[in-house]
């Protein structure tokens, strides 16, 4: 149990009960047995981690509660105060437009957007005159935001007003979809009844 805890706790992501066997030289079926001998001691012992079930195996985080402590640790150390607001407005509107970035996080965020990548946490795609925001495997595998608790959390890092605007500028982006697409269709159906005229015409 201690090697399996070992390498759950040293690869500090998600990692497949084969990949386990392999580095404990242990049968699959064994390392399955063990994982959940070793959620039921976390349990038992009411441990400020656990053992948790992921899409790719599994993985060892904090649990629910301590997530405010992990996220205000973070915070300090790794990321400082204005970059990880802007990271959490980002994961809250995920996927979200550069241009509505800036709406909310002012200029600053742009350099906050360069650092972001840099390290790993976000990328962007080319979308029309702007960027698309993307969150990666690196932030889901680093914040671990299992429950609604916990992301809520997370969002405790955005600023009351920051969240204000958001909805607003949703409810912008919402109308300036409806307008174009209500186009869209509008010009559909003018060049439908431009090639029944043309019919009619010959």
């Amino acid at each position: 149990m201690k090697r399996v805890e070992a390498v759950l706790f040293a690869v500090g992501k998600e990692i497949t009960s084969e990949r386990i066997a392999s580095l404990c030289s242990m049968p699959v079926e064994e390392v399955e047995k063990t994982v959940q001998e070793l959620i039921q001691e976390y349990q038992q012992k009411d441990q400020s981690l656990q053992v948790v079930k992921k899409d790719n195996g599994w993985k060892l985080t904090v649990r629910d509660e301590y997530v405010p402590l992990v996220s205000n640790l973070v915070s300090s150390t790794e990321l400082e105060g204005s970059l990880m607001q802007t990271l959490a407005v980002i994961a809250w509107r995920y996927p979200i437009l550069q241009a509505d970035i800036i709406k909310l996080r002012g200029s600053g965020a742009y350099d906050h957007m360069k650092q972001l990548i840099d390290q790993g946490f976000i990328a962007k795609e080319k979308f029309q005159r702007t960027y698309k925001i993307k969150l990666t495997n690196k932030f889901f595998e680093y914040f671990d935001l299992p429950s609604a608790e916990a992301k809520q959390a997370f969002l405790n890092q955005v600023p009351p007003e920051v969240l204000t605007e958001a909805e607003n500028v949703e409810k912008e982006v919402d109308e300036t979809e409806r307008v174009v697409e209500q186009d869209k269709k509008d010009q559909e159906t003018r060049q439908e009844i431009k090639k029944a005229m043309d019919v009619v015409s010959k």
